[in-house]
C-alpha cells in the first residue's frame, strides 16, 4: 500500500477561511454585505449605519453553544453564531480595515468632508477555521472572539 497515494485528489486549502468558506449562498448575511460593496471611506456612513441596525438586532439574537463532532473538528463545545452576529462582525471588521488604511490626521480630514460623526465601535469578531479529514472531506467552523474588538473613530 503506498501511502502517499492514499487520498490522490486531495489538495490542502491555501487561502484564509472566510465567511464564503463558512456560510453558504443565499444568506441574508450576504445581502447585506452586497449593500456595502467594496469597503470605501465614501461609505463608511452607509456601513456605520447598517452596523448599529444590526448591532442591536445581534443583542438580541445571540449565536449558540452546542456540543461540537470532536470527530470532525469541531470543539466540544461548539460556538454557531446567528446571522446578525455575522453581519456585526464582518461590517465591523470592514470598519477596521477602511480606517487603519488611513493616518489620524488624514482620517479627521475624511470624518469632516464625509460628515461622519466621532463614536466608538464595539463588536466580537468571528474568526473562521476549517479541518481536513481524509476520506470525510473538509469542515469549516466559526469562532467567537473572547474579546471585543474597540474601534475608536
Amino acid at each position: 500500500m503506498d501511502e502517499k497515494n492514499l487520498f490522490p485528489d486531495y489538495k490542502p486549502k491555501i487561502t484564509p477561511d472566510t465567511i464564503e468558506d463558512y456560510l453558504r449562498k443565499p444568506n441574508i448575511v450576504y445581502k447585506v454585505l452586497e449593500e456595502v460593496g467594496e469597503p470605501h471611506i465614501s461609505k463608511l456612513d452607509q456601513i456605520l449605519a447598517l452596523f448599529n441596525k444590526y448591532e442591536k438586532k445581534a443583542k438580541k439574537k445571540v449565536g449558540k453553544i452546542e456540543k461540537g463532532n470532536v470527530a470532525i473538528g469541531a470543539d466540544p463545545d461548539q460556538y454557531y453564531p446567528s446571522n446578525e452576529e455575522l453581519i456585526v462582525s464582518e461590517l465591523g471588521k470592514r470598519i477596521k480595515q477602511l480606517i487603519e488604511s488611513y493616518s489620524q490626521q488624514q482620517l479627521k480630514t475624511l470624518k469632516l468632508r464625509y460628515n461622519i460623526p466621532s463614536q466608538h465601535i464595539r463588536f466580537f469578531e468571528i474568526t473562521f477555521r476549517h479541518v481536513d479529514l481524509m476520506g470525510s472531506g473538509r469542515f469549516f467552523y466559526a469562532d467567537k472572539a473572547t474579546k471585543e474588538t474597540i474601534i475608536d473613530l
